[in-house]
């Protein structure tokens, strides 16, 4: 039997559930979107994972019964899953065929974690399969944002590939790219792996004060890379040029505008793929912050290879989006975050490194607006968000689609997870989304992850026994000055972990609890380092296994970190955690966070260490110098039970750091005994005296601004009081007195105009000869705030009715005045009343009155505008009435969800041109709807959400 609604040949009766999934893709894609269509399975909800109200239901049903060539019974509107609805068509008799509906086939492209052996050969695949599906979302420095398509992608590639075989780049040459976030760097990195030559990311020069330390290091990377060629960016050519004077391998700087030149013209489709699986893929420098940079090489099956079984890890979904602002030519950023998602088929919304530090809640908007569920970052990234973003700055933040917040490449500090977690619980993060996480270069970037859900472990143990035995007891309850760590889970699938003894050649376990190296094998582990091989004999072991250079132990089965081997400390007989240390010393007031280096000074006198603290400031006073070693000397011997030796105070900056931002704590210790730490500053009397005014301006000004908030606390509380009696007086009179509608409506506006004026809330408007001297019309507006509906009142000036939920009905006052101001309602609970419901709107439509939709059909806190239902577009398709898009601004900072208090503020409604329907039937309906959802989007001030319409959390129905 052939399918009318796809062409194909049915499924017989056994196979209905492959049907109705077919069938249900169709259908999500056309209506809701890609992500709805990636939803769709057996068990998803139709109502929430896949967004399919009533009216939608009913469309589906009638696609169905085309695609069965049979009728399907009413009942199924009431069905939440293909599952159900494929049991229900097994024990149901074939009836006569109900009415044809026209439908049209639509491709569906699968969200497939591809099967290529190569990393550009799961790009060229995806290319194929899906070319115009977003691949990335890029977030420029000015804060628009580039969508790169697969196929986009693929095709850039070709032609950097096509102009490095130009300029002579052959296969299995090794070529640097030193470009940052953006389009150049995707293209360039997947350009060279199809030319079959091997990447070798480089980070660019940010600081021109330290341009004799980068070129040093870059130096020596492209020396033992041997790198044939170097792409950067043209204002980079003087450092660039510079290079290749140190590096006698590298012949050619060049730009990738200017490959796109040498390529000419190139048919992406022609260009041949060059590489294998057992193929160098990657050559990833290490961080250097213990020692020296070492190129770690990595094929491309070690890189799919720990794709994977990350994928594995935190059981990704084809629902899934990431986020980050990781470097890409760090591992995290590149492989965990970047390569992961593109060979998995998911989209990844990507800024810049600078674009986060300079604005942290960049980052946590990028996961609000395209609703990413996971994304990784270090812990001084947690800790940066929470210290350095204003409330303001987070009005309207949704965090509660991320399902994995991954904490990695550097230590994880449990008090860094509480104040995370405490912070951003109000915009909906929930503290099980937390994931420590452990992972090294050596083994591509991840190893170890905790289990998906369950939130961070936190193991507290006896200070003494750890420090002088090397045994993690667990600590009584009540213990003070216990040592804490946070557990990073067990291996990744097909990996192994082992704690094996500090002195063992063999990788032989130690017994649970005990202190030992961390030793580590899998196919995402690499066969050494880059033309060292002295580097790589240091570190690999018989079996298979390589030495991580870390301490850790095992407890329950997990891993817990204690810190590097290299950076131990030993002072009395005590192993100290310096990464513990300088957490302390970073609370102390004045010290900035992240910025502090605790190491060991042999001191041949005393026959132990001497312990040394390194803590940056930004204050420029001698006297707070001196309190501040003190305060630290004080806090660091309260908490760990010993005094530093010596602390000493340096201004920001002073502490070398990796490009990724971790604390180099040899190259610290080099300039501490090199005397090159702990100048201090002498200030004039002058300066002394600026800084004295400006103290006392800010704490005057303080001052000021307390008692202003208490006073407008005061008149607000007033002013509101007094608004919302006018309004809600003036609502009932007109619903429950006054016989004439137009004359209720009107006493009704008046009252709305003055609650707002009285609230401090000026209204202005747009575009109003769109409603002048028109008939009947369907008027769509976003809906951010229970503020939209007296707003709308006040500003519209004309007659309409609203289209409300029905559960308002039995709301007090509010369904009295819907009942007697015949405001219709839809039942969403019921697919079959809401059917009925909405032909009455349609009847009411046709008989002259206007009907005023929220299409969105809720709103919460979280800023953003949500998909639309198809209410009002099938109503305006039904009676070929134009749709008025309306757009307001203003309204969710007034009187935002689960706040009892408007706040003063302007409102301001855009009127758009009316947009008439096209044609007939669902197609011209969901038209119809994407033309006026684009003329919202781009008035009301807010991102549009990537997310069906039941996907976002904490929703408020309205």
């Amino acid at each position: 039997m052939t399918s009318p609604a796809t062409g194909k040949s049915a499924p017989e009766r056994g196979d209905d559930t492959a049907l109705v999934l077919q069938v249900l893709r169709e259908f999500a894609l056309e209506t809701v979107g890609p992500r709805a269509a990636r939803a769709v399975s057996p068990t998803a909800s139709l109502e929430r994972d896949v967004g399919l109200g009533s009216l939608e239901r009913a469309e589906l049903l009638m696609r169905l019964e085309l695609a069965l060539g049979r009728e399907v019974g009413d009942e199924f509107l009431l069905m939440d899953s293909a599952e159900a609805i494929a049991a229900a068509l097994a024990t149901r008799a074939p009836g006569a065929m109900r009415r044809p509906s026209a439908t049209r086939a639509v491709a569906v492209p699968e969200a497939v974690a591809v099967s290529a052996d190569t990393i550009h050969g799961a790009l060229r695949q995806h290319a194929t399969l899906e070319r115009d599906r977003p691949h990335v979302y890029l977030r420029a420095d000015d804060g628009t944002e580039q969508v790169i398509s697969y196929g986009a992608l693929w095709d850039g590639a070709a032609r950097v590939a096509a102009g490095l075989r130009a300029r002579g780049v052959a296969r299995g040459e090794t070529v640097a790219i030193m470009l940052p976030t953006g389009f150049d760097f995707l293209r360039v990195f997947q350009g060279i792996l199809v030319t079959g030559a091997v990447p070798v990311p480089l980070y660019p020069p940010v600081r021109l004060d330290r341009l004799e330390e980068y070129l040093r290091r870059q130096r020596g990377i492209l020396v033992n890379a041997g790198a044939r060629c170097l792409v950067t960016l043209a204002e980079a050519a003087p450092v660039a040029h510079l290079l290749r004077r140190e590096a006698p391998s590298l012949r050619e700087v060049t730009t990738a505008s200017s490959l796109d030149t040498a390529a000419g013209s190139v048919d992406p489709a022609a260009v041949e793929a060059l590489g294998g699986p057992s193929e160098a893929a990657l050559i990833q420098y290490t961080s250097g912050s213990t020692g020296a940079p070492k190129g770690v090489e990595l094929t491309h099956a070690n890189l799919l290879a720990n794709i994977d079984a990350i994928a594995r890890g935190v059981e990704m979904r084809p629902t899934d989006v990431g986020a980050s602002w990781l470097p890409l030519y760090h591992d995290m950023g590149l492989i965990g975050t970047w390569l992961c998602c593109m060979v998995r088929g998911i989209p990844v919304a990507l800024q810049s490194p600078l674009s986060f530090l300079a604005r942290p809640e960049r980052w946590l908007w990028a996961i609000h607006r395209r609703r990413a569920t996971l994304s990784p970052a270090p812990n001084f990234a947690y800790e940066l968000c929470v210290r350095k973003i204003r409330d303001e700055a987070l009005e309207g933040l949704d965090l509660s689609s991320w399902r994995c917040a991954l904490n990695g490449s550097e230590p994880v500090s449990p008090d860094t997870l509480d104040r995370f977690a405490r912070r951003f619980e109000r915009y909906g993060f929930q503290r099980e989304s937390l994931m420590p996480v452990y992972g090294l270069a050596e083994c591509s970037v991840a190893l170890c992850v905790p289990p998906v859900g369950r939130g961070p472990r936190v193991d507290r143990v006896e200070r003494l026994v750890f420090e002088r035995e090397g045994r993690a007891v667990p600590a009584a309850r009540d213990e003070d000055g216990a040592l804490r760590f946070v557990s990073v889970g067990t291996a990744l699938p097909g990996h192994e972990v082992r704690i094996v003894a500090a002195d063992a050649a063999a990788a032989e376990e130690v017994p649970e609890r005990v202190v030992g190296r961390i030793v580590f094998r899998g196919p995402s582990v690499t066969a050494g380092y880059h033309g060292n091989a002295e580097a790589t004999a240091a570190v690999s072991l018989p079996g298979g296994w390589m030495d991580s250079g870390d301490l850790g132990y095992r407890a329950g089965g997990e891993l817990y970190v204690t810190g590097r081997r290299k950076d131990l400390i030993i002072k009395g007989g005590r192993n100290l955690v310096p990464q513990e240390i300088e957490e302390v010393a970073a609370a102390v007031d004045g010290v900035r966070k992240g910025c502090v280096a605790a190491f060991g000074v042999a001191d041949p006198t005393q026959g132990t260490e001497q312990l040394v603290v390194v803590a940056e400031t930004r204050t420029t006073e001698p006297a707070e110098w001196t309190a501040l070693e003190a305060a630290v000397i004080a806090r660091v011997a309260e908490v760990v039970g010993l005094p530093p030796d010596r602390v000493v105070v340096v201004p920001p900056g002073s502490v070398p750091k990796t490009p990724s931002g971790k604390i180099q704590r040899g190259e610290t210790k080099a300039r501490y005994l090199a005397g090159a730490l702990g100048v201090r500053p002498r200030l004039s009397f002058r300066r002394r005296a600026t800084l004295a005014r400006g103290w006392a301006g800010a704490a005057a000004g303080a001052a000021v601004r307390r008692a202003g908030r208490w006073v407008y606390v005061a008149y607000f509380t007033l002013a509101f009081g007094a608004a919302l009696a006018t309004f809600g007086l003036a609502s009932w009179l007109a619903a429950a007195v006054i016989p004439s509608r137009r004359l209720a409506f009107t006493l009704q506006r008046v009252g709305a105009r003055l609650a707002l004026r009285i609230a401090g809330c000026p209204l202005s408007a747009e575009g109003m000869d769109h409603l002048r001297g028109r008939g009947p019309l369907v008027l769509a507006a976003n809906h951010s705030s229970y503020a939209d509906t007296p707003a709308m009142i006040a500003l519209l000036p004309l007659d309409f009715v609203f289209v409300a939920k029905r559960e308002v009905l039995s709301w007090p006052l509010v369904g009295t005045f819907v009942r007697r101001a015949r405001h219709p309602t839809v039942d969403r609970l019921d697919p079959e009343r809401g059917l009925a419901d909405y032909e009455a709107i349609a009847r009411r439509v046709r008989g002259g009155e206007t009907a005023l939709f929220f299409p969105e059909g809720t709103f919460t806190r979280a800023a953003g505008l949500r998909p639309f239902r198809m209410g009002a577009f099938e109503t305006a398709v039904a009676t070929q009435t134009p749709v008025v898009p309306l757009a307001l601004t203003g309204t969710r900072h007034v009187l935002p969800s689960g706040r009892s208090f408007p706040r003063p503020g302007p409102i301001h409604l855009w009127v758009g041109a009316p947009i008439a329907p096209d044609g007939e039937g669902w197609e011209a309906a969901v038209r119809l709807r994407d033309r006026v959802a684009d003329a919202i989007a781009t008035h009301c001030g807010e991102p549009r959400l990537e997310l069906v319409a039941s996907g976002l959390a904490g929703a408020r129905p309205s």
